[in-house]
């Protein structure tokens, strides 16, 4: 028995990671409520809930999403998955942040990298290194270690947040996708009397409200992928990142 696992920050990017898993083939059946037959085992009969979802992979294997509670629990919960891979075996653990550089004037701050990633692992395993493919390996190969960070090399606002995050990610690919939203959003934020300071929150919630708010916000995340030509366009922005191909491997 094994498992992958993906931590993310909160709410909004397990339900993204929801969507895209679904749209790569994958079946979460009684492991997310609203489900049949939730609350569904893990392989190790525990109960898949408390912010986790899970999802069988078009090869039946068993993925965990997880929703850490911020940025500064991610690595911490990572640290544990890993001191338990003895106890339930761990094929790929994926790290999933917003990098949070400013596109506009991005300075010196490069949010996490891989290899801040591969330090953090050396406390678990001296010897992890990085495969020719980009993956962080311990244990001889026994578990890759993957980083997915939300970037989309798009120009800088007012239509789009000036944060590399998921909101941004979201936000210029559903612009992409229909122009005519930028331009309604960008005049409905610069109209609003004294806004607070510039929140990429501000951004992806008008768009939500413009034209998903009857579903609400965690399925205006998972809900992006259902639509052809938005999905397109995260593909294309997730593809040079590497985060499209982490995605692709967990779902194999």
């Amino acid at each position: 028995m094994s498992e992958s696992a993906v931590l993310c920050e909160g709410y909004h990017d397990r339900a993204f990671w929801a969507g895209w898993l679904v749209s790569l083939g994958c079946t979460d059946e009684g492991f997310r409520p609203g489900t049949t037959g939730f609350p569904r085992p893990d392989p190790w009969g525990d109960e898949v809930r408390g912010g986790e979802f899970g999802y069988h992979s078009n090869s039946y294997a068993f993925i965990r999403i997880v929703s850490c509670g911020g940025k500064s629990q991610v690595l911490p919960r990572a640290g544990r998955r890993l001191n338990n891979r003895a106890r339930k075996p761990l094929i790929r653990l994926i790290i999933s942040v917003d990098p949070d550089v400013n596109v506009a004037g991005p300075g010196a701050a490069t949010g996490l990298r891989r290899q801040d990633v591969l330090q953090f692992v050396q406390h678990y395993d001296p010897a992890a290194s990085i495969s020719g493919t980009g993956e962080i390996e311990i244990d001889g190969g026994a578990t890759k270690i993957s980083l997915a960070r939300w970037e989309a090399a798009d120009p800088a606002p007012p239509a789009l947040p000036d944060q590399q995050t998921l909101e941004r990610l979201a936000c210029s690919s559903i612009v992409a996708a229909y122009p005519a939203r930028g331009d309604a959003v960008r005049d409905w934020l610069a109209a609003r009397p004294l806004p607070p300071p510039a929140d990429p929150k501000a951004h992806a919630w008008s768009y939500m409200a413009g034209w998903y708010a009857q579903h609400g916000c965690e399925f205006f995340y998972s809900h992006l992928w259902n639509d052809p030509l938005v999905a397109r366009e995260l593909e294309s922005r997730l593809r040079p990142s590497g985060a499209w191909q982490v995605a692709e491997a967990l779902a194999l």
